[in-house]
């Protein structure tokens, strides 16, 4: 059943889905290994070029800001002809914090659903 994914490998049965699912499984764990691998020699050796791409680590920046940051943060934003309120978004993660119900957040914004094709561990 594995191969190219064309017409003759399609998915059929729920057994073939059950076998397919596993194999992702064991394929996603083998690159997490192959990658944890390739981390630790860059970690001892410097970059890797492949030819056609380099393996190296890279900055990824994010900020966080105290009340006092937020809020001048905003103001400067007001003050230079932007809206804040369309530059700043509140996670659900921190939404959930205030116990809030979804149908008092339907008052004040607009609910937005995506699916997202994931495994999760059973509970």
């Amino acid at each position: 059943m594995m191969g190219n994914p064309d017409k003759s490998n399609e998915v059929k049965t729920q057994e073939e889905a059950v076998e397919l699912a596993n194999e992702i499984n064991r394929l996603d764990s083998a690159l997490k290994t192959m990658k944890n691998e390739l981390k630790k020699f860059v970690e001892e050796n410097g970059s890797i070029d492949t030819g056609q791409e380099v393996w190296d680590f890279y900055e990824s920046v994010s900020w966080k800001f105290d009340e006092e940051g937020l809020k001048e943060l905003a103001r400067i934003i007001a003050f230079e002809g932007h809206n804040p309120w369309r530059l700043m978004n509140l996670p659900k993660s921190n939404l959930n914090k205030l116990g809030w119900d979804e149908s008092y957040l339907e008052t004040m914004g607009e609910k937005k659903v995506t699916l997202r094709f994931t495994s999760r561990k059973k509970k």
